[in-house]
């Protein structure tokens, strides 16, 4: 069970491109979740709201919902959904442990046969999230990605104009011989660095913190990102 814990945290890591470290190679401070193992002495309430509405929803919707044109099956994948999303945005239980839900609900419900169910899991998609969540945890622990930060600051010096036109160029390159989302997440680490980078130079140069959730340069780097992503695909 803790382990799960562990793994969820991870996972949220993972899902928000969280940069390790910075650029005095100092680590970001731990949550009490992650000190403890992120098992999580108790749920709290937010949890535990979740985890008793998940089921009732699923309930709910099973035995009242009615639309014109659902058949019963689509009514028992929408109850599911619905449950798997309750306990995903509360957090009642670990993401993984959510994850699975649909191997139980769907053909004990009659919305999904077990086979159909079981072979979502192998889909290719799945896979290739999964292959450019490896590549970015890959760089971020031999701290590749603030090299190829710094190389791509080198090459086209410390105009922020010219950091966002490197980015976007080595993305639609990238992106015309792979896949969009797998170029997106090699680049949006890459990105992270040089943001962390700017940030906490200007923290040096101002003596002062740095809010990177309103930082302009770093939001245009991001969206860098993702246009010249889908342009070069």
């Amino acid at each position: 069970w803790h382990r799960l814990w562990q793994i969820h945290e991870q996972s949220k890591d993972l899902m928000k491109f969280t940069v390790s470290g910075n650029a005095d190679g100092v680590q970001p401070k731990k949550s009490e979740k992650d000190q403890t193992g992120g098992s999580g002495p108790s749920f709290d309430t937010r949890q535990t709201i979740g985890l008793i509405l998940g089921p009732l929803f699923f309930a709910l919707i099973l035995m009242f919902f009615e639309a014109e044109g659902l058949s019963e099956s689509a009514v028992a994948i929408l109850a599911s959904t619905v449950w798997i999303a309750t306990w995903w945005i509360t957090e009642a239980m670990p993401i993984p442990a959510t994850s699975l839900l649909p191997l139980i609900l769907f053909p004990l419900t009659g919305g999904l046969n077990g086979d159909a169910t079981a072979s979502s899991y192998g889909d290719n998609t799945i896979f290739l999230f999964m292959g450019g969540f490896l590549i970015a945890l890959a760089m971020q622990k031999w701290n590749l990605h603030k090299r190829i930060a710094l190389f791509i600051i080198g090459l086209v010096g410390t105009s922020t104009e010219l950091i966002v036109l490197g980015f976007m160029l080595a993305t639609g390159a990238l992106s015309m011989w792979i896949s969009n989302t797998a170029t997106s997440m090699m680049m949006v680490p890459i990105g992270m660095a040089v943001i962390y980078q700017a940030s906490d130079q200007l923290k040096k140069e101002g003596g002062g913190e740095v809010d990177h959730s309103s930082f302009n340069f770093g939001k245009v780097i991001m969206l860098g990102i993702a246009y010249s992503a889908s342009i070069g695909g």
